[in-house]
């Protein structure tokens, strides 16, 4: 996961304000910031974690379905000029930022050449007291890796890298469009392991499942050739056909076929036993921590999934605070349009702003909780949203605990494990539990 960004239909729950359509005109929107969201006898501690978007690519992934261009980097430093006034902007009305986590996404931040590279980890640093920050991660591309950027990471306190792997099938990875070469991700990792003296040993591996023409042998390969590089951290994603990516028109079209359900069933659950035979914990429904190790879960996605407090900069970046979350324009032309001159004053390039009941906002942020495998510690979900889950999930789930697929205990609320490929259904039906 990047980021939570995509904003629901309006319900009566809760409060949506669309400020701006893209790719129309962005509508002038700078006093448009949440100022409710801001806990002023707490300012300096408000935000948990910082999400920044830099949408550039090389190619687009058929898959991908997270706003990125291919090409366009010659406005690369107008880019970082905008953002350089994002961030003063919310500074200005958030005053000291002490995030515990900040996650540099894309696109393909390493796309980058080190110069610039540079200048944008510069503009993040300098705009945080970095007295809290524990975690501090940038996606790269293992095509777009090398000493000189690996070099302006770790002098910038980078200290954790997420490879986008996906398969390390070469055919697999021409399905999914993907541009580089398998063995690129072992040169990468001794890269980044080498850079600067010590180093950057916090590495994570994104891959996929699900693949069309993907086998369970194939799927078995790609796991062996990953664990050899013995990381930190594994994310292993069923693919999804979402709307509006060129994946799913190509299905839609013929040009192939979505893999057997009881195939990609087999997949995930070999996954685990393989992962859990490694090492290896899994702490999330799709995500992995070698096991032993403390901080090798990514614990800004941690945020996420308990509904922490969080900001985002960059095109369609999406933050939260307090019950209030808003998004960015899904254009780098109306970002910078937004943000640069020849615009007399700068604008927030938002397009939608929304505001959460406190119990639908509890309901969204159990969905996700229930998604770890430590499940819903009540204690900590009543502090966290000011709600108190156990009555709702005692109630809702109790026809799944009775059939073994969930744990209720007077202190939490968890799925076991075999209720894992069917969480869908029980994750729905936690939801419904806060409406």
């Amino acid at each position: 996961m990047k980021t939570p960004s995509e904003f629901e239909k309006t319900s009566a729950s809760r409060e949506l304000v669309v400020l701006g359509n893209s790719p129309g005109p962005v509508r002038p929107v700078y006093d448009a910031f949440p100022h409710q969201a801001i806990e002023t006898d707490n300012r300096a501690t408000a935000v948990d974690a910082i999400y920044v978007h830099v949408p550039f690519c090389t190619t687009k992934c058929h898959y991908c379905d997270f706003y990125s261009l291919a090409g366009h980097l010659a406005e690369a430093d107008r880019f970082l000029d905008a953002l350089e006034i994002e961030i003063s902007f919310t500074k200005s009305r958030l005053g000291a930022l002490r995030p515990e986590t900040i996650f540099i996404g894309g696109g393909t931040p390493t796309l980058l050449d080190p110069p610039r590279l540079a200048r944008l980890l510069s503009l993040i640093t300098g705009a945080i007291d970095s007295s809290n920050l524990r975690e501090f991660t940038i996606e790269a591309n293992p095509n777009t890796f090398d000493a000189d950027r690996a070099a302006a990471l770790v002098d910038h306190g980078i200290n954790r890298i997420s490879f986008g792997a996906q398969s390390f099938i070469p055919s697999e990875l021409r399905t999914l469009q993907r541009d580089h070469e398998p063995d690129n991700v072992a040169k990468a990792f001794d890269i980044a392991r080498r850079a600067g003296g010590a180093g950057i040993t916090n590495l994570n591996v994104d891959l996929i499942f699900g693949i069309p023409g993907q086998t369970l042998d194939s799927w078995e390969y790609s796991l062996t050739r990953a664990l050899e590089l013995q990381p930190q951290h594994m994310s292993c994603y069923s693919l999804t056909y979402e709307p509006n990516t060129a994946m799913t028109a190509r299905m839609k079209r013929g040009e192939f076929a979505p893999i057997d359900e009881s195939l990609e069933l087999d997949m995930f659950n070999h996954v685990y036993q393989r992962m859990r035979n490694a090492g290896f914990t899994r702490y999330e429904i799709s995500n992995y921590a070698r096991t032993g190790e403390n901080g090798n879960e990514c614990r800004h996605n941690i945020h996420y999934w308990k509904g922490g407090n969080w900001l985002a900069w960059g095109p369609s970046a999406a933050a939260h605070l307090n019950g209030w979350r808003w998004k960015n324009v899904g254009s780098l032309a109306h970002y910078l349009e937004a943000l640069l001159p020849p615009s007399a004053t700068p604008l927030l390039p938002l397009t939608q702003m929304e505001h959460l009941t406190p119990t639908h906002w509890a309901g969204e942020v159990a969905t996700f909780w229930m998604r770890l495998s430590d499940g819903i510690n009540y204690a900590e979900f009543a502090e966290r949203t000011g709600v108190d889950a156990r009555p709702r999930l005692e109630k809702a789930l109790k026809k799944y605990a009775d059939m073994g697929f969930v744990e209720l205990l007077p202190t939490h609320a968890r799925l076991l494990e075999k209720a894992v490929p069917v969480s869908n259904t029980i994750l729905r039906d936690t939801l419904a539990a806060f409406d």
